[in-house]
């Protein structure tokens, strides 16, 4: 577990060297391993919830490991919450085959799909989001629902784009947002959220597009340190460059990671 986590050492101080073993035999040993470690957080008085997002992407051997997390019977006290892309997901993907072995292996196996926001929802979300009434956000949250089909990333997208085209605004005298959907209608935003995308893409300098580029070319997320070293430039120069999309909703940051949005 130190090599998995360093930060044990600061608990249990330097340990002695595992004893080498067989393939098959050590993945079984961290496997054990394992959900002792878990076990330690996940007790009756304080059941534990984990979270892991993008499962479709996962690796075999980090797969097999959730599979034997959720299939032992002494593991208990623990829900785990796991969220993938169905569109990337058939019968023969090996997460598909995982889900299969835990369903016949007789864990309780609870599945959602999440289906577009409906109308309601959007209403809801823009009403909150500019502090007004659902019936005053209706007329704009149809808009937005007909431009974007209800996808909450591409809501958010063009939500923030009327905002950048002062077609949303705090109107500060009467200290409230406002918009004028005859304004926003002018100016003929298409269907196709490709057209939006391509458009703040646009806008960002020459510099940060490269940065983007070299970013997507290793994948949907990347490793700061990985990405740096193919830059020629200077990790403070990547920071300058790469903000610059984080500010415009086009990818995030946890911790070392880079994402692509959505």
């Amino acid at each position: 577990m130190l090599d998995i986590v360093p930060e044990l050492k600061l608990i249990l101080g330097e340990q002695p060297p595992v004893p080498e073993l067989p393939p098959q035999d050590a993945q079984r040993r961290f496997q054990l391993v394992f959900r002792r470690f878990i076990s330690v957080f996940a007790s009756q008085q304080h059941p534990l919830v984990l979270f892991l997002d993008d499962l479709q992407w996962l690796d075999a051997a980090t797969l097999d490991l959730l599979a034997d997390l959720l299939v032992q019977p002494d593991m208990k006290h623990l829900m785990f919450v796991g969220a993938y892309r169905s569109n990337e997901v058939d019968p023969s993907h090996p997460l598909a085959r995982r889900l299969t072995a835990i369903r016949d292996s007789g864990a309780a196996v609870e599945e959602i799909v999440l289906a577009p926001l409906a109308h309601q929802d959007l209403e809801r979300l823009i009403a909150d989001s500019v502090h007004c009434t659902r019936e005053r956000a209706a007329p704009l949250a149809k808009l937005v629902h007909d431009k974007t089909g209800g996808n909450p990333f591409f809501a958010i997208q063009f939500i923030s784009e009327l905002a950048h085209e002062e077609l949303l605004t705090f109107d500060h005298r009467a200290s409230q947002w406002s918009w004028d959907l005859t304004r926003i209608y002018a100016k003929g935003y298409t269907d196709n959220i490709i057209d939006l995308m391509v458009g703040k893409l646009n806008r960002l300098t020459v510099e940060t597009q490269t940065a983007l580029q070299q970013l997507a070319c290793m994948g949907n997320r990347v490793e700061f340190d990985l990405l740096t070293s193919a830059y020629q430039g200077s990790p403070d120069e990547m920071h300058r460059l790469l903000w610059e999309a984080v500010r415009a909703g086009l990818i995030f940051r946890l911790g070392d990671l880079l994402s692509i949005c959505p």
